[in-house]
């Protein structure tokens, strides 16, 4: 459950000192502004084929709250006979959405669903998870935010 910040405001009497009024109000913390984007909005700002829409909702389905999508070889063939498409529309759907920095390949059947684009679970999960990468004609640098409780984050280049 949400940590809930509370607000007292007491009133006085001018003259006597007393307590007339107790005011409380109980808030939630706000999550940043957001725009809501459809997938196929996604696949079109990364130039991704049509035929990928499926697919991508079907990873994103599985995702957890760290953004993690395990998918072996039972599960490709889970959605393959779902979709009624061959496990290699499946690699190459990967592949496209690797490169086009929709997902990211942590390892051999483990992709991280990209933080920027997509979150699931708390904001403050998912703001722990997300890495900016800047592109030059000298190559590329990636910046995380580390967050230490009770501090200003510190922004690291990698």
């Amino acid at each position: 459950m949400p940590k809930r910040i509370t607000y007292e405001r007491e009133m006085l009497h001018p003259e006597t000192g007393e307590l007339q009024v107790t005011h409380r109000d109980s808030v939630l913390p706000k999550e940043p502004d957001y725009v809501k984007l459809y997938l196929s909005d996604i696949e079109l700002l990364n130039n991704l084929p049509k035929w990928t829409d499926r697919i991508l909702h079907e990873l994103l389905r599985m995702m957890n709250y760290k953004n993690q999508i395990v998918l072996n070889s039972s599960i490709k063939k889970e959605i393959a006979a779902e979709f009624k498409i061959h496990i290699k529309t499946i690699d190459n759907a990967l592949v496209m959405l690797v490169k086009q920095g929709v997902l990211i390949r942590k390892d051999k059947g483990l992709y991280l669903g990209n933080p920027l684009l997509f979150g699931k679970g708390e904001w403050k999960d998912i703001r722990e998870l997300r890495l900016t990468i800047h592109y030059t004609k000298e190559g590329r640098t990636m910046t995380a935010e580390i967050l230490q409780e009770q501090e200003e984050p510190e922004l690291v280049e990698v």
